[in-house]
């Protein structure tokens, strides 16, 4: 049997995700992959009708649900892995519609036993809201840019695991609220085995869609890069989906937030000029990247309203900002 021919445990984490879990598991279900399969939900808690519209599929005998109060993902995904009864676990989101053919391009992959985890493209599908489509534009660009198929970091979004592999690494680590995966694909690294990137395998992601969630996503994220780089030293840099192109905009912001809150200070004692013109600059040098960027976006997607994605951006350098002063005031205080 060939590493493409076994059977598969498939775990979707699951918490209030009515709108998409029924798509999501039709998706699965409908893979044209010669395997056995199983499919383990993790019911998080969940308080819409996401439990409700598992019912069918789990009286058919079609997936096996289990029930746990609301934990967060680490915690879901590490009972999914833990109940999972095959060689090769599959990761995929609640809000993620694979494309036929995603499960059988991923596993050709582990023909090669030194492979530890595979993950597929996550492409923005249409009709989603700005803020939403702005989210997978950036990614897509980030995945577009990728020069080989081996990667230093792939997503639980859709990945598949070789077993053996994250039995040397460990499961999930439950310190983490966001970066879990990032933290997972360090260790898995660690332990000897190659990440791919399988380009050709595609799954739709249905982002968040208001601003509220996307700019809460965008701090817990932030967030869990310090944590990351406290755990990870050599990821100082990023990875190569998020690279110092990304990580760089952090410090500059905050830097040029820094500079021009000094030159209001300063302003009764003159030199207020400097401090903020010198942060405006930052600001500019920022803001040149980020239009660059929006450009070949547009190029791309042939969606005129990412030409605002600088603006986007903007905001989102700032709620990165407050995040890592938030790791250090955290840090300060527990050194206290």
């Amino acid at each position: 049997m060939t590493p493409r021919e076994n059977p598969v445990s498939i775990v979707i984490p699951l918490f209030n995700a009515e709108r998409h879990i029924v798509s999501v598991l039709e998706a699965i279900l409908s893979q044209d992959y010669e395997g056995d399969r199983e499919v383990i939900v993790v019911n998080d808690g969940s308080t819409d009708r996401s439990r409700d519209l598992l019912k069918t599929f789990e009286e058919e005998g079609i997936i096996k649900v289990l029930d746990q109060p609301n934990q967060g993902a680490v915690a879901a995904t590490n009972a999914g892995f833990n109940a999972a009864r095959y060689g090769f676990i599959c990761s995929v989101d609640s809000d993620a519609v694979l494309h036929r053919g995603w499960l059988r391009k991923i596993m050709e992959e582990f023909d090669d036993p030194r492979v530890g985890a595979v993950q597929g493209y996550i492409k923005t599908p249409a009709g989603l809201p700005f803020i939403a489509r702005m989210a997978g534009y950036d990614l897509e660009y980030r995945y577009d840019q990728l020069r080989s198929k081996y990667v230093t970091q792939v997503s639980t979004t859709n990945t598949a695991y070789r077993k053996t592999a994250v039995e040397k690494a460990g499961l999930f680590d439950p310190q983490f609220t966001y970066g879990y995966d990032n933290d997972m694909s360090y260790r898995i690294q660690k332990a000897g085995y190659t990440l791919v990137f399988r380009g050709d395998a595609f799954c739709d992601h249905y982002w968040k869609a208001d601003t509220k969630s996307y700019l809460k996503q965008q701090y817990r994220s932030a967030y869990g890069r310090m944590q990351l780089i406290s755990k990870h030293r050599d990821k100082l840099t990023g990875d190569s989906v998020s690279g110092i192109r990304m990580i760089v905009q952090v410090p500059l912001t905050l830097a040029a937030l820094c500079l021009i809150l000094l030159g209001a200070v300063a302003l009764p004692w003159g030199g207020s000029r400097f401090f903020v013109a010198a942060g405006l600059f930052l600001f500019g040098a920022v803001l040149v990247d980020r239009v660059i960027f929006a450009l070949e976006i547009v190029r791309k997607q042939r969606d005129p309203s990412a030409c605002f994605l600088p603006l986007v951006h903007l905001f989102r350098n700032v709620v990165w900002s407050w995040a890592f002063v938030a790791w250090g005031l955290r840090g300060a205080f527990l050194f206290l």
